[in-house]
């Protein structure tokens, strides 16, 4: 009956494909005006593509069913081989992926359209799900798949059993326990400790990618349109330690930093300083000094570069750079007061400055196909910024190139996308923490890489959207909608790969 119900699914899902990779192709080729049936059928198509209820059947029926392929599934232990988690994954799986990934492109045109542009961010959840929920679906013991985790469930069913014990100076639980509190307080409700650890990863990905698309509309200044791009652009990154596979300090601490970056944001932008909208702000940054010591080092680097930036160009910000800064100085503050007190013993300053292993030196022993999957993404975010970058200054010839840094500096806040610009360009304190690698362990530089990237998307966006909108050759056009969905595929591949290597200590 389960093999039944799975070629049914593939079926099913395989028709869903077809139909979708048909109107997508019909709507490139129809979309330039042009005489008789063409015109007829690519305004057909083109009211089918803005409809939100139909994208949205297509989207979830993809989700579901690429989720029944692999629900029969089951591994218990992580194995050898480079494409081993290929090899045990359905090949509708990847035809569901493709699918929610087209159907988001598509959808890039009519985002002006706020029902539309809801049904594109539920989308790119699903699409982050998509990708993530291999291995809570497939895998039969969270362990299999994250050794780590089984010291946080411990100390989560001990809480529960036993009553709250922060034990010892130098455990997460003592030094930084929000996410054990919060583990606590679901368990409590009933929640079985297998459920909540396999599920909640879920949650926490969803709610900060409604929080990516939360800043990027205040730093896009309204333009929410852009911000649904740049959480779109999130959801398939490639990289693990940001975004952990498992429930952790970590992943809470994530959490944390972009809410708290959401609310600096929003009070430094709407200016309205006053205690009811300070206290939230000084609130969140004092629960992810609870939650994770890293995503707290990242939110100060981060705010002294918004300072920094906001200080040296022109833009809507200037003026404003002393609130980036005192809230900065006030994170560190509050950081180094809360460690010292704490752990004393283990809480440094300098520790989270000492250089480790260069992100190069890294790639020394890893494959080629593990090298062009791993910098598919960053690439790929890089180069659409890169494009907006230098059409914002409007850099046409190597001299340009060469004045770069002045026309950063005497740029002014003409174009509509400067403010954005302006926001991406302060995470360049964070870019240098990757480039000099200043870490703790070897693995701390892609951490970094992820925070650097949450901070190119809002301009990256840009680049994608004028891709859509405007009207280039067709040919251009589909070579961005094949390049997306390439990188997507690559990306997934890359996140598999990472955490098997974590596993099998490679």
């Amino acid at each position: 009956m389960d093999n039944l119900w799975l070629v049914f699914s593939e079926f099913l899902l395989l028709l869903v494909g077809v139909v979708v990779t048909v109107i997508a192709i019909l709507y490139f080729l129809t979309r330039r005006k042009g005489e008789g049936a063409n015109v007829r059928l690519g305004v057909s198509l083109k009211k089918i593509v803005r409809n939100p209820v139909f994208m949205f059947l297509i989207v979830v029926s993809a989700f579901i069913l690429a989720f029944a392929s692999i629900f029969f599934v089951k591994i218990k232990q992580m194995q050898e081989g480079g494409f081993f988690l290929e090899d045990i994954t359905p090949a509708f799986y990847w035809v569901g992926v493709s699918i929610i990934t087209s159907s988001l492109f598509l959808m890039l045109r009519f985002l002006d359209n706020k029902r539309c542009r809801t049904v594109f961010i539920f989308s790119s959840i699903l699409l982050m799900t998509s990708i993530r929920m291999i291995f809570p679906v497939v895998f039969t013991t969270i362990t299999a798949y994250e050794p780590d985790v089984a010291n946080y469930m411990n100390v989560a069913n001990s809480w529960v059993t036993s009553g709250i014990d922060f034990g010892k100076e130098g455990n997460y639980q003592h030094d930084y326990p929000m996410s054990f509190l919060i583990a606590y307080v679901f368990l409590k409700l009933g929640i079985s400790l297998e459920s909540f650890f396999r599920l909640a990863p879920f949650f926490l990905y969803a709610i900060n990618l409604v929080l990516m698309y939360l800043i990027g509309s205040q730093i896009s200044l309204e333009d929410k349109k852009n911000a649904a791009v740049a959480a779109f652009l999130f959801s398939f990154s490639s990289l693990n330690y940001w975004n952990a596979v498992h429930y952790s300090p970590d992943l809470v601490g994530t959490s944390f930093f972009l809410l708290s970056l959401y609310l600096v944001v929003k009070l430094v932008i709407k200016q309205r300083l006053n205690l009811v909208s300070l206290l939230p702000v000084l609130l969140s940054i004092f629960i992810l000094i609870l939650s994770h010591h890293l995503s707290t080092l990242y939110l100060i680097v981060t705010l002294f570069g918004l300072s920094f930036s906001s200080w040296f160009t022109k833009s809507s910000l200037k003026g404003k750079e002393k609130w980036f800064l005192l809230l900065g100085v006030y994170t560190y503050t509050l950081w180094f007061g809360y460690g010292s007190f704490i752990y004393p013993s283990f809480f440094n300053v300098y520790i989270y400055l000492q250089t480790s292993i260069n992100p190069i030196s890294l790639a020394q022993s890893a494959t080629l196909l593990d090298i062009v999957s791993f910098i598919a993404y960053p690439m790929f975010i890089l180069g659409l910024f890169v494009y907006m970058l230098l059409k914002v200054l409007k850099v046409q010839k190597v001299s340009d190139v060469v004045r770069l840094f002045k026309k950063v500096r005497e740029s002014v806040a003409t174009d509509p996308y400067w403010t954005t610009l302006v926001y991406s360009l302060g995470f360049i304190f964070v870019g240098g923490l990757f480039l000099l690698g200043f870490a703790i362990p070897n693995i701390f530089p892609f951490r970094i890489l992820e925070v650097l990237i949450i901070g190119l998307c809002p301009v990256s966006s840009l680049t994608l959207i004028q891709v859509a909108n405007a009207n280039p050759s067709k040919k251009r056009t589909l070579l961005m909608f094949v390049l997306t969905v390439f990188v997507v595929l690559l990306s997934i591949h890359r996140y598999y790969r990472q955490i098997q290597g974590r596993v099998l200590g490679k």
